[in-house]
């Protein structure tokens, strides 16, 4: 019986491509070749094979054949939860086990190869959450991905033992596997990565990533090793931190947070053109020290607003101090940008939309606070806060040439320790550009590495923004 796309969905059960498939067993073979540590091996000893979420069999048939093509016999395993695809696999060599693999007692079973492409099961979504914290250490918005990598590791060899997987490219920094790539580090090293812009592969409509992973560690982890799989490839320069001169993060001088689902249907009813109030400020009105509203119209909650404004007497409940504790000065940052894009609200007039991040500064002394907000937008719109929230961010965006800029990597960017005044002072006039330098002067960098990362970093301005356009969008 055909499986509906919903049922799929809800599995997470999205077949591999042949070629990414080929491309997976390929490329883990190959590390294993040029390696050499299977040289030794006793011969007659077979190659264990697990594929943890194997489907109807065809990655593990793949592997099968190119391992005995190169002389080796070979005992595979494939767990699946759906019994009709495991009684498609019908190779001898192939035991089955039809049991969710993350709960499965694997017991003191150890494989030398751990290869698939398991489910990608969304924690956000009603459908397909576990309903917490991950038992193989995620937090409760992890992936069920991401499980499987923890797992895979677990049960390869720890000498010589390989795990390559199809992933979707969120593992790669989401702060809710950070957990798992700390234990990942641990115990393997990333032998190899493949990783392809604005690709989607599967039904499933996921970027995904191909990690390949040998144990055991013989190095520590390299810092953001992991979201060099994505920055490698789109050119995002590289930052040595010990070459900059820096005080601290823009995290050691203001509290960071952004709104979350609550907070949208909270505003519903409240939001409207025609209310008195203070502005309400979306993502899409932030531009690099300008913010548009007036300027451009917004869609919220399926409706076109030219003006919107929230009128405060119709929240209820927690969200009126909610809404107290944002109308203070402050920055807000656009949630998923190719850079950094944030205005500074020096009145603390708007209210942000979700899931815009709201950076208030630490400071109590009013002209301390109006100082801190103008040059907390200046650093933001640097440079150096934009290749930066890549390295920390990189992959967590809807597209692949966007990052998700959460408060925990906005809090990451580094503070320069040099003179910001005169950054400040470019932002305020609307040369956005000549601030940009200004900060790179700021955190001591040399003149052609400063000329590089504008060359990188000013593509990325918004239309309106960027040297010589003479309009804003009309977006």
């Amino acid at each position: 019986m055909a499986v509906t796309k919903a049922v799929r969905k809800k599995l997470g059960q999205f077949y591999t491509p042949p070629d990414l498939a080929e491309l997976l067993v390929e490329r883990t073979l190959a590390d294993i070749a040029s390696f050499g540590d299977w040289s030794g091996r006793d011969p007659h000893r077979p190659v264990r094979v697990l594929d943890p979420a194997c489907g109807d069999g065809r990655l593990l048939e793949r592997v099968r054949v190119e391992l005995h093509m190169r002389g080796y016999t070979v005992e595979a395993v494939g767990c699946d939860v759906d019994a009709d695809a495991l009684a498609g696999i019908g190779h001898p060599s192939t035991r089955t086990i039809h049991a969710n693999a993350l709960e499965y007692d694997w017991g003191d079973e150890r494989f030398d190869i751990v290869i698939g492409n398991p489910p990608y099961l969304s924690q956000m979504s009603s459908a397909t959450t576990r309903g917490g914290s991950s038992r193989h250490g995620g937090g409760p918005y992890a992936d069920a991905a991401a499980e499987f990598l923890a797992l895979g590791v677990a049960l390869a060899e720890p000498e010589g033992g390989r795990v390559s997987l199809v992933l979707p490219q969120s593992v790669l920094a989401a702060r809710d596997a950070a957990p798992i790539r700390s234990r990942v580090d641990e115990l393997a090293d990333l032998a190899w990565s493949w990783w392809v812009a604005d690709q989607r592969f599967f039904d499933a409509n996921v970027n995904v990533c191909l990690l390949g992973f040998r144990l055991p560690s013989t190095r520590p982890a390299a810092p953001l090793e992991w979201t060099k799989v994505v920055t490698d490839v789109l050119g995002i320069p590289e930052l040595d931190l010990d070459a900059l001169d820096t005080d601290g993060t823009v995290g050691d001088r203001a509290e960071l947070n952004a709104n979350f689902r609550d907070e949208y249907y909270a505003l519903v009813p409240a939001v409207g053109d025609h209310h008195d109030g203070p502005p309400l400020v979306t993502s899409g009105l932030i531009d690099p020290a300008h913010c548009r509203w007036g300027e451009r119209s917004i869609k919220f909650n399926k409706q076109r607003f030219d003006r919107p404004r929230v009128d405060v007497s119709k929240l209820e409940g927690r969200f009126v101090e909610w809404a107290n504790r944002k109308l203070v000065p402050k920055v807000l940052v656009a949630n998923q940008t190719r850079i950094v894009e944030a205005v500074a609200d020096v009145d603390g007039a708007w209210l942000p939309g979700v899931p815009v991040t709201t950076v208030v500064p630490t400071a109590t002394d009013p002209d301390e606070i109006r100082r801190a907000v103008l040059e907390i937008e200046a650093v933001l719109c640097g440079p150096i806060a934009a290749a930066m929230c890549w390295h920390l961010g990189g992959g967590t965006g809807l597209s692949t040439s966007a990052i998700r800029l959460s408060p925990a990597v906005v809090a990451g960017v580094p503070w320069p320790a040099g003179d910001l005044s005169a950054a400040v002072a470019a932002c305020r006039a609307g040369d956005v550009v000549a601030a940009a330098r200004a900060t790179l002067d700021a955190y001591g960098c040399d003149p052609s590495f400063a000329d590089e990362m504008l060359t990188w970093w000013a593509p990325g301005l918004p239309s309106g923004v960027r040297p010589d356009d003479d309009e804003g969008a009309d977006d």
